[in-house]
């Protein structure tokens, strides 16, 4: 009964992220067209930042609880990054090969490097940082400031691009949707909290490994404001939100989301996400870059193996590595 209770209170906190994520990307939207962003700027930075606030939020809550009681490192360190890694597995692996099924995914060869690229450095900057065990705070701080010369670098390629505005909001109208945007940050701090703690009673009474939580659970409660924003993208025809938001929220996730929790409390690294998850996902992700590269798109026969792959990695992972070692610091 108390299991089938924090089950509920973990999809009733997952669905009331999905609600406040929803509002906080149409309002980010609104903002998007008033300044004259294009689509691949807002997905790669606004809207991935947007859509990683579960993420955020959860390295904070857990990074802050960690330094509260050090006895939850472990746990909650392989909790959090299982959270992170799993979250963009599920959207790199099914949720981007969803989407181009069900319409399309399409990157010129231009823009590849620096999305598809960028997705491929981040990931294995912090493959690299985890060799150790740990993460440590430096390692943070690089992760962070990586991800900020990031932003600027594509700041710096979007003021050759910048569209017309298409709407004038008045200083009310701009002054309330940013007052709303941040009351939705807060609602979502604490739903994330929630779920935080239902999660660490649930891997305490069942005996789960915490980062295969993590990964198959938390990740795809996590992605679920990038799973929605994309499917609403590709009913409008706007492809380039569409791949800029799973692309970005990869890029988004391992350099600012982790980087911030480890600059607060450090993590030590599970052997499992070391030697199977970081590869992994490195690996599937120089696959789509060979497949975008050929086409500038993804096509059907391609998504479905990619969606085949993700299924293949999730049960050798559990079958492989059901308890969570962690690796010698």
């Amino acid at each position: 009964m108390i299991l089938l209770l924090q089950t509920f209170g973990i999809l009733f906190g997952a669905l009331l992220i999905f609600i406040l994520a929803e509002v906080i990307l149409r309002k980010t939207l609104d903002l998007g067209d008033h300044w004259g962003w294009t689509g691949s700027f807002l997905g790669l930075t606004v809207l991935s930042i947007g859509t990683s606030l579960p993420e955020i939020l959860t390295h904070i809550i857990a990074s802050i609880d960690i330094l509260k009681d050090p006895s939850t490192f472990n746990t909650l360190s392989a909790l959090v990054v299982g959270t992170n890694i799993g979250s963009d597995i599920f959207q790199q692996n099914l949720i981007l090969p969803l989407v181009g099924i069900v319409g399309s995914i399409i990157i010129l060869k231009k823009n590849l490097l620096k999305e598809m690229g960028g997705l491929i450095f981040a990931s294995a900057l912090l493959w690299v940082f985890s060799w150790s065990g740990l993460i440590t705070r430096f390692e943070g701080i690089l992760l962070v400031l990586t991800y900020l010369a990031y932003l600027i670098y594509l700041k710096n390629g979007e003021k050759s691009k910048k569209k017309i505005a298409k709407n004038h909001l008045s200083r009310y109208k701009l002054f309330s949707s940013m007052i709303l945007i941040l009351i939705s940050f807060i609602l979502v701090s604490v739903a994330t909290e929630f779920i935080l703690n239902l999660s660490e009673q649930i891997v305490a009474s069942t005996g789960i490994s915490a980062s295969f939580f993590g990964v198959l659970i938390l990740g795809v409660i996590a992605a679920l404001p990038e799973l929605s924003t994309s499917l609403v993208a590709v009913i409008k025809n706007k492809k380039e939100i569409s791949a800029g938001v799973l692309i970005g929220s990869n890029i988004t996730n391992p350099l600012f989301a982790l980087g911030l929790g480890a600059m607060i409390s450090s993590y030590s690294v599970p052997n499992v996400v070391l030697i199977y998850d970081l590869p992994i996902k490195i690996v599937t992700a120089g696959l789509l870059y060979i497949f975008l590269f050929k086409n500038e798109t993804l096509r059907k026969r391609e998504a479905i193996f990619m969606i085949v792959l993700f299924f293949i990695y999730l049960v050798l992972r559990q079958y492989l590595f059901p308890i969570d070692f962690i690796a010698s610091i």
